[in-house]
């Protein structure tokens, strides 16, 4: 039975993605779960993974080539099938690349009827750690599973199944063998997502035991070692025209299509910050190994207010004005070949040290070019933070989808009135830059109003 597999649509902007290597060759007996293919679009590297038992009858598209989402890119069979010459007729035709603005074809499920498009599932290289050519190993589901229960790194395990591929046995195995390492029960968790073998990292705690800290620093020091390099922008030979990466590609065309469609108004308000400096200090004293950062007390507030504000956690589309189910916010980092907004979904509801620790696992991941497409889609607002470039204040672009974008400067010691008196107070101003088609002027003050008291009394935004 012909199986058609189909480049799998990893995003909703995205319309390319490159098929970086096949796993798997021609002739290759196919199992359910089997890696077919690794696949890299403008913000990561995915695995695409096989749904159906069989033959891989034909590769139709080569690895390094840029094509459309819905490209048929190999067929599957019984072994010996002959493949209708339609098909290949077909896949030869097919567009090296999505014409500009072209509608992504929406892909079967994997329930497809046979003959029918069936898009490969993608799978986060994130998964999986690096031990192949490629940076990624294979592991079964089941062994994946009790990995991240018992706190074990993939990277650190020898696979005893077929063709090295790591089974249960091989966990159960290493985590009877890891308690010869000092570590915190937290640093192991960290280690195993992040695929950090602990017994590698130097520990900051009592007896140089391992603590999350250390887990978080090591993987960060390893993503920015495995980082592509990208040329800087200024350097190069004059004249010379430098091809756009993907990333930035899909920056610019969002950022353009953003100030064509949406009239922005902008509200500046000066937050005074002093107590919120005071509160972290003494949080991050009193457990150095999991620190809080400047942004988590940003985006908690920001979330505390899209709360209270359902229309501004709203988003405007052809139908309508939809008012979004959960309170999503993102934030921008900025990476060597362009930027990518991460997001911490259901804000709202998350502790601050759970947020803080779920957003520096998402910058860690960001970096590297490990977030799944779920992680950087879906957010209601997004904070940018230009403060640590000494930036006082700036107009940030809302981003497509989203009804207000927050621009953060750095924070500055200023003489202010206050109380009846001069004091010396740390000020930080922001911008909030806001769709009109969906907040008004009034309720747009109202929503900036609400972040800085989250701001300015933040023991509210510990509780």
């Amino acid at each position: 039975m012909i199986t058609k597999v189909t480049l799998p649509k990893l995003g909703e902007t995205v319309e390319v993605s490159k098929i970086e290597r096949w796993r798997k060759n021609e002739g290759d007996k196919l199992e359910v779960g089997d890696v077919l293919c690794e696949i890299t679009t403008d913000k990561a590297t995915l695995e695409v993974e096989n749904y159906h038992r069989g033959t891989l009858l034909k590769i139709l598209q080569p690895a390094g080539r840029e094509l459309a989402v819905g490209t048929l890119i190999a067929i599957i069979g019984d072994p010996g099938e002959k493949i209708p010459d339609d098909l290949l007729a077909g896949a030869a035709a097919a567009p090296a690349k999505a014409p500009a603005k072209a509608p992504a074809k929406a892909t079967a499920g994997a329930s497809a009827p046979a003959a029918a498009p069936v898009a490969a599932a993608p799978r986060s290289a994130a998964a999986v750690a690096a031990v192949t050519a490629s940076g990624r190993i294979i592991a079964s589901p089941r062994a994946k599973r009790l990995a991240a229960e018992v706190g074990v790194a993939l990277a650190t395990v020898r696979g005893t199944g077929p063709g090295g591929r790591i089974v249960e046995a091989d966990i159960v195995a290493a985590a009877k063998a890891a308690p010869s390492v000092l570590a915190s029960p937290l640093a192991r968790k960290v280690a195993a997502a992040k695929g950090v073998d602990v017994a590698q990292v130097a520990g900051s705690g009592p007896r140089g035991k391992v603590m999350k800290e250390d887990v978080r620093r090591a993987a960060e020091a390893s993503a920015a070692a495995a980082a592509p390099v990208y040329p800087a922008a200024g350097h190069g030979v004059p004249g010379e025209i430098v091809p756009l990466t993907p990333m930035r590609r899909i920056v610019a065309e969002r950022m353009l299509e953003s100030k064509r469609t949406i009239p922005c108004y902008y509200l500046e308000m000066d937050f005074d910050v002093t107590d919120l400096v005071c509160l972290r200090n003494k949080l991050n004293a009193r457990d150095p190994g999991a620190k809080v950062t400047f942004n988590d007390f940003v985006i908690k507030a920001c979330a505390m207010a899209l709360k209270a504000f359902p229309i501004v956690n709203s988003r405007w589309v052809q139908a309508g004005v939809e008012r979004r189910r959960e309170v999503n916010v993102g934030f921008a980092v900025a990476l060597d070949e362009g930027l990518v907004v991460p997001v911490v979904r259901a804000a709202d509801t998350k502790p601050l040290r759970q947020l803080s620790q779920e957003s520096a696992d998402l910058i860690a991941r960001a970096r590297s070019k490990k977030l799944l497409p779920e992680e950087y889609q879906g957010g209601c607002m997004t904070v940018t933070n230009l403060g640590m470039f000494g930036i006082r204040s700036f107009i940030p672009v809302v981003n497509l989808g989203e009804s207000t974008i927050l621009g953060l400067g750095v924070v500055q010691d200023r003489v202010v009135f206050r109380q009846g008196g001069i004091q010396i107070r740390k000020m930080m101003a922001a911008t909030l830059a806001v769709d009109h088609r969906l907040v008004d002027g009034a309720v747009g003050a109202q929503f900036i109003e609400m972040i800085r008291d989250g701001m300015e009394t933040p023991q509210k935004l510990v509780e």
